[in-house]
């Protein structure tokens, strides 16, 4: 079995373990499998997801942005360094990885719902409902959420 194809195997483990809430197994798979490839965004993406979900926010970004590097058109990469921008109240910087993501997937209803979040925190009504909207076409609907008063 070649290398790459024995990083491939761990990444799957990982991939299952991730599945399962198991952050800390995926983590360790994850990092196992960059030992045989370096250059794989993909695992750099799952790790920083996994480091995020445990709150590791600090780690979580420098691998998002490892994988950003070596993917610039990583929708879900940039998604998820908006989503901990937007967690920790940084709703400029969120905006900024939202964009990112609806330039590289315009169908990525859930970028327009976050991007709405954030110019609701900015106070940005009009932006926040356009962009509500725009989930709303795309067909995800959290009215219950999508309220900027």
């Amino acid at each position: 079995m070649t290398a790459y194809a024995q990083g491939e195997k761990i990444l799957e483990k990982g991939y299952e373990k991730y599945l399962d809430d198991d952050f800390q197994g995926a983590i360790m798979d994850f990092t196992k499998a960059l030992s045989f490839d370096d250059q794989n965004a993909e695992a750099y993406y799952l790790r920083g997801v996994c480091k995020s979900s445990l709150s590791q926010k600090k780690e979580a970004m420098e691998d998002l942005d490892k994988a950003t590097t070596l993917q610039n058109d990583y929708p879900e990469a940039y998604y998820e360094k908006g989503y901990i921008y937007l967690i920790d109240k940084n709703a400029e910087l969120a905006i900024k990885e939202f964009d990112k993501v609806i330039k590289y997937n315009p169908e990525f209803a859930e970028a327009y719902v976050s991007r709405g979040t954030a110019n609701c925190m900015l106070e940005k009504k009009s932006l926040a409902d356009a962009d509500w909207a725009m989930a709303k076409k795309l067909g995800v609907d959290y009215s219950e959420y999508m309220v900027c008063d």
